[in-house]
């Protein structure tokens, strides 16, 4: 990793106290604010570190604060030693409904904001995707068929975690997901693309809660008063930041937004940075089938500064 990167990453106190509050009074629940700031001080302390089953040596060994362990299951003889996911209980009264369903279903998933290069930087580019992206089969009764699994025994309840599963947008706090090319690999790229011309990145969901799979979380977030709600907190995260270009990455992601801003002219719209829609980004920015994720990279990063200084 290019030092950069992890000398950037959360390195703004005075916004990292104000993202603190706002998760807490808007998101997960006052009652969450210490676990909230540990989960950042995780995040930052093992930026360099692999999870268990991935390091080297001891020394890169993800260490987790304790109360912010990998989901557990009861009685079931796996456990998890991902560093990209860990559960926070939902308390806040305006989410509360995720854990209190008459059915049960887990992997509720929740991406805390990241930045990078934002302490004494007023050029400041917000990237803003759709939502925290999970999959449920860790997460809500895990299939008795599936090979992977062994040993388990209980009730289904045991099996379901009904926490926000809380990672961060392109799970750029973990490395090895960083350096996976075809995944956080992709959005590194671009974010040091953007350290090196001097900008500040602030990353973060414009909806802010996936609920189990694609179909019911959009059904959920269709809702007129969460609807509502999210837009709130992402003006609420504008108004922190300041950032003098809101660049929303992918369709939803600008809905969001130009409801939320209407004409504003900091807003602007680049396909989503994932490989699946890579071919859209190659129709709007005319590049060719051969471009590589590096040159792709650059192209977003150009695009963007092009953005922020018109």
């Amino acid at each position: 990793m290019k030092t950069n990167l992890r000398s950037t990453f959360l390195d703004d106190n005075e916004v990292a106290y104000q993202i603190y509050d706002l998760l807490a009074n808007d998101v997960l629940g006052i009652e969450q604010l210490e676990k909230i700031k540990l989960r950042y001080y995780d995040m930052s302390r093992n930026f360099c570190n692999y999870s268990k089953v991935e390091a080297k040596n001891t020394a890169e060994v993800w260490q987790f604060s304790k109360g912010l362990e990998p989901f557990k299951p009861k009685g079931w003889d796996r456990y998890y030693y991902d560093a990209l996911i860990v559960p926070i209980p939902i308390t806040h009264p305006n989410f509360k409904d995720l854990t209190e369903r008459t059915e049960k279903r887990g992997c509720i998933g929740l991406d805390l904001p990241t930045w990078f290069n934002l302490k004494n930087n007023d050029k400041r580019v917000m990237l803003i995707t759709q939502d925290p992206l999970r999959r449920n089969i860790w997460y809500s009764d895990i299939n008795k068929m599936d090979p992977e699994v062994t040993g388990k025994t209980g009730n289904r309840e045991d099996y379901i975690c009904i926490d926000a599963l809380v990672s961060s947008p392109f799970a750029l706090h973990d490395r090895s997901w960083r350096e996976k090319r075809g995944r956080g690999g992709r959005m590194r790229m671009l974010v040091e693309q953007l350290i090196e011309k001097r900008y500040g990145v602030y990353l973060t969901d414009c909806r802010k809660y996936f609920v189990y799979d694609k179909r019911e979380s959009n059904i959920y977030s269709s809702q007129e008063q969460k609807r509502k709600l999210y837009k709130s907190i992402l003006g609420k995260e504008i108004d922190i930041i300041k950032p003098e270009c809101i660049v929303a990455m992918g369709n939803q992601a600008h809905n969001y937004c130009v409801e939320l801003l209407g004409n504003d002219k900091r807003l602007k719209y680049v396909p989503h940075f994932s490989g699946l829609a890579t071919w859209k980004a190659k129709e709007i920015f005319s590049i060719t089938d051969k471009i590589s994720i590096e040159e792709l990279a650059k192209v977003y990063a150009d695009k963007i500064i092009e953005f922020c200084q018109s």
